[in-house]
């Protein structure tokens, strides 16, 4: 075995293929670890030669073919060193080639990321819809456009995400209300040849029309475009010529509306200038003159106000007043129009006495206008009806009528300044400024005024709602003397309940005297027995009640349809304006603080009078 091992060295150290495996190395390992590496390994392979050569074991080469052998890989072997060095030159070369290569590439795509976010910010900055479209050639002519970009202002234009618009046909996909056709036909062009184009476009969007200025241009076979919303300037610009066109309307209805009542004054000027005139016909002169000159008073006091409310210097003076008070100085106004035209007038009080706190006059003023149009709208023997009712909700005076109606498109214009119903068919005159006023005043009283009719030749219905915050008890009268004649005070069926006896028993001697019928109870369980039989009209209830309050007490009688109508009266030693704000809530129509003084009492207890 160790023959056949020698042979076998001997063999491989003699044979040219050692020599080649160490040559074939050389420039792998001199690119790889550097020239020392491979002039090592060069080395190695010599002495190896040298060792394993006759005589085996010693460094000595002595037979010549040997000798060349090794000259041959020494020279070789340098060769192969030194192209291995230049190799791994050649190598460092390109990979720093290569590195800086792709540097270079990180950092341009890099510059396009920071391009491409500078110019998204600064579209979307903008505030502007801006888009690119791309065009899809089919047969050779553009069929249609692709959406491929677009910022968020124009994302906002459609009902889906920005990214399921995007790379969408517009065909399909476009903001609400366009034309796929109009787009086509005007931005097509500028993707065939260089070019730019603007053009407004109309569309009925989700809000309405709605109006865009479109500005195109081509980019390398795309448009961009920018789309600016012209709607507001254009509603507002409609806004400007509809209040131009109502300030002439106006002119000419005020030149029309003086020169009415100054063509009687002129006339009977002239009429008293005569000699001979007669005591009669100088009465009607002066009747004409204060008539004329008042309808002039009150178109210039509808101006004043309206002025006034423009400015902000119009204040109201609240105050605790009886609806009813309310209700017939505005009847008294409008009387004289409803005479004259034999027009009938209903009038439906609320179930009881109702006081709240508003500006008297301007409220019988607003009345007064709703009356005065529905007699005015309103054919000769026509109906109108006033009605009064409240809730927990809110106060309502309504006044409706049988006249000529509204029409549905016209009911959201009649509070507009200087607009009049139905103006080319009923010319019944006036500034166009009544409802508006009107509308203004009841605002200020924290209300609305609102209309409804059927349509044309149908009625129409004008409502006041007040908020039921505005509901308060009628405020302490003056006293006053006992009338010298008792017979003359109206007799009532009244409840007293008071759990001191002395003070209810009191009363209700008191009252008896003063002819009434009279109940008495000395607790709220009583009370709320009793009035299951017994229906009195005006209930006496003290507050401080053992068991049921009297606020419970009053709520219950509310809430019972035999007895809501009835007047309810506090007697009690609570008189802070929070006890007077529960009392009001509760239903209580008076609110009086002991001891309570007769006359004032006498007083609440006759408006149950008012209510039947």
């Amino acid at each position: 075995m160790v023959l056949v091992a020698q042979q076998a060295l001997t063999l491989l150290a003699h044979g040219r293929l050692t020599f080649l495996f160490f040559s074939a190395t050389l420039p792998l390992i001199t690119v790889l670890f550097g020239g020392w590496s491979g002039s090592l390994l060069l080395l190695s392979g010599i002495a190896f030669g040298a060792l394993w050569m006759p005589p085996i074991g010693s460094f000595e080469v002595p037979q010549r073919d040997d000798q060349i052998v090794l000259l041959a890989y020494a020279i070789v072997g340098t060769l192969l060193v030194a192209a291995g060095q230049q190799l791994a030159k050649v190598a460092r070369r390109a990979g720093r080639a290569e590195a800086a290569t792709q540097h270079a590439a990180d950092r341009l795509l890099q510059v396009e990321r920071d391009a491409r976010h500078r110019f998204d910010v600064a579209l979307n900055s903008a505030g502007v819809p801006f888009f690119i479209l791309t065009p899809v050639v089919c047969d050779g002519r553009i069929a249609e456009l692709r959406w491929d970009y677009l910022n968020e202002a124009a994302a906002q234009l459609f009902n889906q995400t920005a990214g399921v618009v995007v790379g969408s046909s517009t065909s399909y996909v476009r903001p609400t209300g366009w034309d796929a056709n109009v787009l086509l036909e005007r931005l097509a062009p500028l993707a065939e040849r260089p070019g730019r184009q603007a053009f407004d476009v109309q569309v009925q969007g989700e809000s309405g029309e709605q109006w865009f200025h479109v500005v195109a241009a081509s980019l390398g076979g795309s448009v961009v475009a920018w789309f600016v919303d012209l709607t507001p300037r254009v509603r507002a610009e409609q806004a400007l010529s509809e209040a131009d066109r109502r300030k002439d309307e106006f002119l000419a209805t005020l030149a029309h509306e003086l020169r009415n009542p100054l063509a009687p004054i002129r006339q009977v000027a002239e009429i008293l200038e005569q000699p001979g005139l007669k005591e009669e016909r100088r009465s009607w002169c002066i009747n004409v003159l204060r008539r004329q000159s008042a309808a002039m008073a009150l178109l210039l006091d509808d101006l004043l106000d309206v002025s006034r409310i423009t400015r902000g210097a119009l204040n109201l003076r609240k105050e605790a007043v009886a609806l009813r008070e309310v209700v017939e100085e505005a009847v008294e106004v409008a009387r004289p129009i409803l005479a004259s035209k034999g027009q009938e007038l209903v009038i439906k009080p609320p179930a009881r006495p109702l006081h709240i706190e508003a500006d008297r006059l301007r409220l019988a003023q607003v009345l007064a206008n709703l009356l005065m149009n529905a007699a005015k709208y309103t054919p000769p023997g026509g109906h109108i009806e006033l009605t009064a009712t409240a809730d927990d909700g809110e106060i309502v005076l309504s006044v409706a009528d049988d006249g000529i109606g509204i029409e549905p498109d016209k009911l959201s214009a009649i509070f507009a300044m200087f607009s009049q119903v139905n103006r080319d068919q009923h010319r019944q005159g006036g500034l166009g400024i009544g409802l508006a006023l009107s509308k203004s005043l009841i605002e200020l009283h924290g209300g609305r005024l609102t209309a409804a009719s059927a349509g044309k030749n149908r009625g129409s219905c004008f409502s006041i709602h007040l908020p039921a915050t505005s509901r308060v008890l009628q405020p302490p009268v003056p006293a006053r003397a006992a009338p010298a004649n008792r017979s003359s005070v109206p007799k009532h069926r009244i409840l007293v309940v008071d759990d001191n006896v002395d003070a209810a028993d009191a009363m209700t001697t008191f009252l008896e005297m003063e002819g009434h019928e009279v109940r008495t109870v000395y607790s709220g369980e009583e009370a709320v027995d009793l009035l299951n039989d017994y229906s009195a009209d005006v209930i006496l209830l003290d507050l401080g009640l053992p068991g049921i309050s009297g606020i419970d007490v009053a709520r219950r009688i509310r809430a019972t349809p035999s007895t809501s109508d009835a007047t309810l009266i506090a007697i009690t030693g609570w008189g802070q304006p929070q006890d007077r704000a529960s009392t009001a809530d509760a239903g209580f129509d008076f609110h009086f603080t002991k001891p309570v003084d007769v006359g004032q009492l006498s007083q609440a207890i006759e408006t149950a009078d008012a209510a039947s």
